[in-house]
C-alpha cells in the first residue's frame, strides 16, 4: 500500500516543519486527534516514540467517528526537511511514514507531501484490507485532515499551540 497526501501552504517552512513535528502538540489544533504521549524523547528533541490516537470522521457510515491508535517511532531532521515515522504498534504496525518539506520553485508556498508504504508480512492482507481500508479508508483521510488543518492555521497567521 502507498499513498501520497500533497498541499502547497503558503508560510514560512520553518514554521510548517514546526507544527508538523511537534506532534505532541497536535491535540491542541487538529481536531480529529484524540491524544499524542510522549513515551520517550531525545535530549535534542529529534526522535521520539510515542502513542497516538486519531478518529476517522464518518466510518463506516455517515456521523459516526472511528477511533485508531497506534505507536511510531518519529525522527525529524529539519535541515533536510524530513520527518519520518515508523508505525511499531497498531493495526498499521511496519508502515513508514514519510514528510517531505520544500520551497516550491513556482511561489506557491511550502510543497508538503505525505507519503505511507505499507507491506504486511501475510501477503493476503496486501490487497483490498491495505489498500482500501487502511490506505484510503484511513491513512490517506486523516493524512488529509492533518495536512488541512496546518495549512489553514498557517495562512491564516494562527500559532497552533
Amino acid at each position: 500500500m502507498q499513498t501520497e497526501n500533497l498541499t502547497f501552504i503558503r508560510g514560512s517552512i520553518d514554521h510548517v516543519f514546526e507544527l508538523a513535528a511537534n506532534v505532541h502538540n497536535w491535540p491542541n489544533f487538529l481536531p480529529h486527534y484524540r491524544f499524542v504521549d510522549v513515551i520517550e524523547q531525545s535530549t535534542d528533541g529529534c526522535r521520539r516514540v510515542v502513542t497516538m490516537s486519531a478518529v476517522r470522521e464518518n466510518f463506516p457510515t455517515p456521523g459516526l467517528r472511528f477511533p485508531v491508535t497506534w505507536r511510531s517511532v518519529q525522527v525529524c531532521e529539519p535541515d533536510a526537511g524530513l520527518i519520518t515515522f515508523k508505525h511499531i504498534g497498531g493495526i498499521a504496525t511496519g508502515m513508514w511514514v514519510v514528510w517531505e518539506l520544500t520551497p516550491d520553485p513556482w511561489g506557491r508556498g511550502v510543497r508538503v507531501v505525505i507519503r505511507h508504504f505499507l507491506q504486511y508480512p501475510l501477503s493476503i492482507m496486501n490487497g483490498w484490507f491495505a489498500g482500501d481500508i487502511v490506505g484510503n479508508g484511513f491513512v490517506s483521510t486523516i493524512a488529509g485532515q492533518t495536512l488541512a488543518c496546518i495549512k489553514e492555521i498557517v495562512e491564516n497567521g494562527e500559532e497552533g499551540n
